[in-house]
C-alpha cells in the first residue's frame, strides 16, 4: 500500500510541475545519417544520439537493426567514444552469418575495421574481423577481396613485417585487375612502391611508380599528385635530383588543379621540394624562385611546418650566395619575427581561452540565478500540492489497516510453511535412522562414516540458518539438497543414484525461498524407488528466466500412488505458497499414465520458483 501511495504522490508532483513526457517517434537510420555532419556541434550530436537509443527495435528485421547500430557506432566515432562505436559496429556486423551479397554489410565490417586500426591501433582484432570479412565474400566479389587484402597490406606494413606486406599488395593488385579498377590498381603500385623503400631498396620502390605512370590517365588529380610526389621524393633522396625536379614540377602543376581546400599546401609542398632540390645542384637562382613564390602567397597564411622550411631554406640561400651581412641579417630577423609572431600568437590563444571561461562562468551564474527562481516557483508548488497531499493520506491510511492485515495473514501463512518444512524435510525418524546408521558403521568404515557425519552436521546448520531467511543462495540451498541427498544413498546404499543440473549461468546472484525442493526428493527416494527392484535414478534440472526458476525433479520409480505427493501436507502448503507468489502451482506427473504405451514409470514434478536477485 506505502508503495501505491508514493506512486499516487510522484505523479502529482509530475502533474504539478508541469513536465511533459518526451515521446521519440521512430525514424529510420536514413534519417539519423542526415544528422551526421563534420560541423555539426559535439551536442547536437549527443542529442540524435539519445534519440536514436530511445527509438525500439524489437519489430524491425535484422538488416535495419544492422543498420541502426551502424549509425550508432559512427555518432559515437564523432564524439571520440571509440570502444562505444566498437561495440555497435560489432553487433551490426553480428547478423551477417551467411555468404554477403549487399556492399551494405561490408561498410558494417570495414567500419569496425578501420575503427581498431585508425582509433584503437589495435591491428591484430582489425585483422581479425578482416579475416571474417573475407570468409564471408563470394570468391568473385573481386572488389571486396581487393579491400580485404589491402587492409592485410596495412596491417603487416605497420607492424614491420614488410615481406607479408608485399604478398598481400600483389593479392590486392590481382584482384582490382579482375575487377577491372585501374585507378586502385595504381593506387596499390604506389603503396607496393612504399614497402620496398621501408624494406631499403629505393630502386625497385622507384621502378614500381614508373610503372604505375602507365595508369596515371585513369586516376584523378589527388591520385596524379600523390603518385608524382612519391616519385619526387625516392628520386631525391636516391640523389637523381634532376629526374626528381622532374618530378616535382609534374606534381606541382597537378596540385594547381586541385580543390581549393587543398591546393595552397599541396603547392607551397612542391615549392619547397623544388626549392631543397636546386639547392642540391647549386642552382641557387632557381631555389630562390620558389621561395620567393611561397612569400608571395603569404607567409602568415601556411602551417607551421613550411614557414619553418621557407625561412630556413631562405637563409641558406643567403648563406650560399655569399650575400652581405645585411642581407642575412634580414634573414634572421624574419626568422625572429616569425618566432614572436608565434609566441603572440601562443599568448592570444590563451588569453581568448580566458575570455571564454570568462563568458562560461557568467553564462553559468545566470543559469544558478534561473535555477533559483526556478527553485522558488517550485516551492510554491509544493505549498499547493500539501492540501493534495493530506487528503490522499486520509484515504491512504483508511486502506492501510485493511492490507497490513492482509500482509499480516500472508506473513503468517508463510511462516508456518517455513516451519513445516523444516519438519518434514529433517523430521525426527530421518534424524534418528541417520545417526543410527553411522553409529553402526562408523567401526567397519570409520572414513566413510566420519563423512557422512560431516554431512549430517553441515545439512543441520544449513538448516537452523535458513529457518529465520526468506530467500537464500541457490547454491547454498542445492549444496543442502545434495547432503540430504547423499545421507539417504548412505542410509540406502544401492537404491539409486541421482543427478543435479543447474544450467543457470547469469552474473547476478539468484536467491530463492529454502526447503521447496527437499519433499519432493525425499518422495522420490522413500516411496518412489521402495518397491524397485532395480537401481533408481533421480534427475533434477533448473534453469531461469525472467519471471522464476524453473525446476524439474523425475526419477524412475513406481510412481505416484496413495502414499505418494499428492496427500501430503508439505506439498499442499508448497502448492499454496507457489500460487500465491507466481500464480501456478506445483505441476505432478505420473509417466505411466501420460504415456500408457510406453513403458516408462515414475514421476515427474515441475516448479516454478520466485525468486531476488542479489
Amino acid at each position: 500500500m506505502k508503495r501505491k501511495i508514493i506512486i499516487l504522490l510522484c505523479c502529482l508532483v509530475i502533474i504539478a510541475c508541469k513536465k511533459e513526457q518526451e515521446v521519440v517517434s521512430p525514424k529510420f537510420p536514413s534519417y539519423f545519417n542526415s544528422k551526421i555532419k563534420k560541423g555539426m556541434s559535439k551536442d547536437s550530436l549527443g542529442f540524435y544520439l539519445k534519440q536514436l537509443k530511445k527509438i525500439s527495435k524489437n519489430n524491425l528485421s535484422d538488416s535495419l537493426k544492422a543498420e541502426f547500430h551502424y549509425v550508432t557506432g559512427r555518432y559515437n566515432i564523432r564524439l571520440k567514444k571509440y570502444d562505444s562505436a566498437i561495440s555497435n559496429f560489432n553487433k551490426a556486423t553480428s547478423f551477417s552469418k551467411k555468404r554477403i551479397k549487399d556492399n551494405r554489410e561490408v561498410l558494417f565490417f570495414r567500419a569496425l575495421m578501420d575503427t581498431y586500426y585508425s582509433f584503437k591501433n589495435d591491428y591484430l582484432n582489425g585483422e581479425g574481423v578482416n579475416e571474417k570479412l573475407h570468409s564471408l565474400l563470394d570468391e568473385k566479389d573481386y572488389k571486396n577481396r581487393a579491400y580485404v587484402y589491402g587492409f592485410r597490406e596495412n596491417v603487416k606494413a605497420a607492424l614491420n613485417q614488410f615481406e607479408e606486406a608485399l604478398i598481400a599488395n600483389d593479392s590486392a593488385a590481382t584482384m582490382y585487375l579482375r575487377a577491372g579498377d585501374t585507378i586502385n590498381y595504381t593506387m596499390s603500385k604506389i603503396s607496393r612502391s612504399s614497402i620496398y623503400s621501408s624494406l631499403g631498396n629505393q630502386e625497385k620502390a622507384i621502378k614500381e611508380l614508373f610503372e604505375a605512370r602507365k595508369y596515371e590517365e585513369s586516376l584523378k588529380n589527388t591520385g596524379k599528385y600523390q603518385l608524382y610526389g612519391t616519385l619526387g621524393f625516392y628520386l631525391f633522396y636516391n640523389k637523381s635530383y634532376n629526374k626528381a625536379i622532374q618530378a616535382y614540377r609534374k606534381s606541382l602543376s597537378i596540385s594547381k588543379k586541385l580543390p581549393s581546400s587543398l591546393a595552397k599546401t599541396r603547392v607551397i609542398n612542391n615549392y619547397i621540394n623544388l626549392s631543397s632540390t636546386y639547392m642540391k645542384l647549386n642552382k641557387y637562382g632557381l631555389a630562390k624562385k620558389y621561395v620567393d613564390s611561397i612569400f608571395q602567397l603569404g607567409l602568415n597564411n601556411i602551417d607551421y611546418i613550411n614557414q619553418k622550411d621557407a625561412l630556413k631554406i631562405n637563409l641558406e640561400i643567403a648563406y650560399k650566395r655569399n650575400e652581405k651581412i645585411e642581407e642575412l641579417m634580414i634573414q634572421l630577423d624574419s626568422i625572429f619575427s616569425y618566432q614572436e609572431k608565434s609566441y603572440s600568437d601562443k599568448i592570444n590563444k590563451e588569453l581568448n581561452a580566458l575570455k571564454e571561461s570568462y563568458k562560461n562562468e557568467i553564462v553559468l551564474e545566470k543559469a544558478k540565478r534561473k535555477a533559483e527562481i526556478q527553485s522558488l516557483t517550485l516551492e510554491r508548488n509544493q505549498y499547493i500540492l500539501i492540501l493534495l497531499l493530506l487528503m490522499v493520506l486520509i484515504i491512504g491510511v483508511l486502506f492501510l489497516n485493511f492490507y497490513r492485515q492482509k500482509k499480516f495473514k500472508i506473513e503468517q501463512q508463510n511462516f508456518l510453511l517455513h516451519q513445516r518444512l523444516l519438519r518434514s524435510q529433517m523430521n525426527p525418524h530421518f534424524t534418528f535412522n541417520s545417526l543410527s546408521l553411522i553409529k553402526n558403521n562408523i567401526g567397519e568404515d570409520t572414513e566413510k562414516s566420519i563423512k557422512y557425519i560431516q554431512k549430517f552436521s553441515r545439512l543441520l546448520r544449513a538448516i537452523f540458518e535458513n529457518s529465520t531467511k526468506n530467500y537464500v543462495p541457490i547454491e547454498d540451498e542445492l549444496e543442502s539438497l545434495q547432503d540430504y541427498i547423499e545421507l539417504q544413498q548412505f542410509r540406502f546404499p544401492k537404491r539409486f543414484n541421482y543427478i543435479i543440473n543447474n544450467s543457470i549461468d547469469t552474473e547476478e546472484e539468484i536467491l530463492i525461498p529454502p526447503m521447496l525442493l527437499q519433499p519432493f526428493v525425499e518422495n522420490a527416494i522413500i516411496h518412489g524407488f521402495r518397491k524397485k527392484e532395480s537401481i533408481g535414478n533421480l534427475r533434477i534440472e533448473l534453469s531461469f528466466n525472467k519471471k522464476y526458476v524453473c525446476c524439474v525433479i523425475d526419477d524412475d520409480g513406481i510412481g505416484i500412488d496413495e502414499n505418494n505427493v499428492g496427500k501430503k501436507s508439505s506439498v499442499k502448503l508448497i502448492d499454496d505458497f507457489l500460487r500465491k507468489m507466481t500464480g501456478e502451482g506445483v505441476v505432478v506427473i505420473n509417466k505411466k499414465e501420460v504415456e500408457k504405451e510406453s513403458r516408462e514409470t515414475g514421476t515427474k514434478v515441475e516448479l516454478k520458483i520466485p525468486y531476488n536477485i542479489f
